[in-house]
């Protein structure tokens, strides 16, 4: 009976160990060197104090754009900016973050963009897709221009199954701090802002459930600004058993193997 108690308890503990494998939860009190280059490193991926608080801040600069990017990162690819890490771990799985919305974010003649990404995929990169939740302040149809007259400020998120692949979203947006999230059951992506659904996308891969990396991304346009993130997490939404479970378990357990002792007896 000890060994098969033994035994349970192994199994229950390797259970809950594989269900947070991948997990994390960032407060950005100090820069986490699990996040590393994407695409290209922006002018700033630090931890700063900003509204009281330690927080991430993505500071773009006119010095990293495409006009002067190093020879083999001239293409418009390389104006997306920031950075990953990896977040191992099968569906259901969230991702979720603080987005600080600034008034330059919203108002005036200013180009702003930033973006939480996830990357799912059994392994190969054919099958990977890229669930996106952002904003964005320029006008679609002239990106670069901060005079277009068409400026306008949105969340939005990315459905490779649309005509324009970006989603433009209704949902009102509001100065101070914002959560984005993705969710994943295997069968969607669900997009919420603010604890509320916004969006969600049928349409996603067999091949591409599993999550693998989480990114954080600034986009320069040619000029000089900052975003501000926060409270970054990934996690597992597949049910840990609870101490009380574990417990009945291993007295159900017991109850066996006591069953069969007096059987062997007899």
């Amino acid at each position: 009976m000890k060994k098969m108690l033994v035994l349970l308890s192994a199994f229950v503990l390797t259970i809950a160990e594989l269900a947070s494998a991948g997990s994390f939860s960032d407060p950005f009190d100090a820069l986490d060197s699990a996040w590393v280059t994407d695409r290209f490193e922006p002018a700033g991926f630090s931890s700063v104090v900003f509204d009281g608080d330690n927080r991430l801040e993505i500071a773009i600069s006119a010095t990293d754009s495409e006009a002067n990017r190093p020879a083999g990162f001239t293409s418009g690819f390389y104006n997306t900016q920031g950075r990953q890490r990896d977040a191992l771990m099968a569906e259901p799985w969230v991702i979720s973050g603080d987005l600080y919305l600034s008034l330059d974010m919203l108002l005036g003649d200013n180009l702003r963009r930033t973006d939480l990404w996830a990357r799912t995929s059994d392994g190969p990169e054919a099958n990977a897709q890229y669930p996106i939740i952002g904003m964005r302040r320029f006008d679609p149809l002239d990106p670069f221009n901060p005079l277009a007259g068409d400026i306008a400020s949105t969340w939005r998120v990315w459905d490779s199954d649309t005509v324009d692949g970006w989603v433009n979203l209704a949902t009102p947006m509001v100065a101070g701090w914002n959560t984005l999230s993705i969710e994943s059951d295997g069968l969607s992506y669900l997009y919420r802002i603010n604890g509320v659904e916004v969006y969600e996308d049928l349409t996603i891969s067999a091949f591409a459930t599993d999550l693998t990396t989480v990114f954080l991304q600034g986009y320069n346009f040619g000029g000089d600004y900052e975003v501000y993130w926060d409270n970054v997490s990934a996690a597992t939404l597949a049910p840990v058993p609870e101490p009380a479970t574990i417990l009945l378990l291993m007295l159900g357990a017991g109850v066996v193997a006591i069953r069969r002792h007096f059987a062997k007896q007899q």
